[in-house]
């Protein structure tokens, strides 16, 4: 063997066989950076990840605090019908000639707005609130049979069974018991009255009763069972009074013979209405 060449093998690391081995077990410059990436774009997507559910926990909150409507349904009786409607949850209702209802479906509460007529609600016990809601007024039932009615004079509520609280726009709230009611009426809340509970189930047996009412206010209710328009000629025709028991599916006939009752004349309109006026 040469002399040059017993040199270069004694010139040989022996590290080298341990080189060899310690790169196959240790990741090149190029994978570490690589697999860095990786981490660094895991990391990233469960971040991610983490505030969408995080989002998704706050709206589902929001909503639940909210408590939206998510779906609507509108129910109209036409003039001189009634109809009973039965909740989802059970409770009833019943609709007077002419009155407009909506049904809400909410996430944590049973909501109503009755946006014009009267009606009787019947309401079965349940861990979410009842509220129906009118002009601004909304009463919330504490298990009870009530009454609102909903027109021009503002909103009436009457209690048959039980109670309800009844809010205004102005956070003023009152508390009214069976055989009670109140009037409520620009957002303020009218004094609590006793009513007998007859007087109020008067009209789910189509009877209209007066005691010496104003015709102003007679008239507003004459117009939920006639489909004529019906106006009073002048503000002293208003002042007149009505009293007795009247069948609301006769209105017409009603009207009709009111010249016999009070000292008024009735006029035909060029809309086909009737007007009301006094004459002494």
């Amino acid at each position: 063997m040469s002399q040059g060449k017993r040199d270069g093998e004694r010139q040989a690391d022996p590290l080298d066989a341990f080189s060899e081995a310690l790169r196959d077990r240790v990741a090149s410059r190029e994978a570490l950076l690589a697999e860095g990436k990786a981490m660094t774009a895991r990391r990233r997507k469960a971040g991610k990840a983490a505030k969408a559910s995080l989002l998704s926990l706050l709206l589902a909150g929001s909503l639940w605090w909210l408590d939206p409507a998510w779906q609507t349904e509108q129910v109209q009786v036409a003039v001189g019908a009634q109809r009973e409607w039965v909740l989802a949850d059970g409770s009833q209702v019943l609709l007077d000639s002419g009155s407009r209802l909506r049904i809400e479906r909410r996430l944590r509460s049973r909501q109503l707005e009755l946006v014009e007529g009267q009606a009787r609600f019947t309401v079965v016990h349940a861990d979410a609130p009842f509220i129906v809601r009118s002009q601004g007024v909304q009463v919330r039932d504490i298990g009870t049979v009530f009454d609102v009615r909903s027109d021009v004079r503002g909103v009436r509520v009457g209690v048959l069974e039980g109670e309800v609280e009844v809010g205004s726009g102005h956070g003023n709230v009152q508390r009214l018991l069976a055989g009670q009611q109140l009037l409520a009426a620009a957002g303020e809340l009218g004094p609590v009255q006793a009513v007998a509970t007859d007087a109020l189930d008067a009209w789910r047996s189509s009877v209209l009763r007066f005691d010496g009412t104003p015709l102003r206010d007679a008239i507003v209710d004459l117009q939920r069972y006639s489909k004529l328009p019906l106006r009073l000629a002048d503000q002293r025709t208003g002042d007149l009074r009505l009293s007795g028991a009247f069948d609301s599916r006769q209105v017409q006939a009603l009207l009709e013979q009111l010249p016999a009752v009070l000292p008024v004349s009735l006029v035909r309109a060029g809309d086909g209405g009737l007007v009301i006026g006094r004459v002494d």
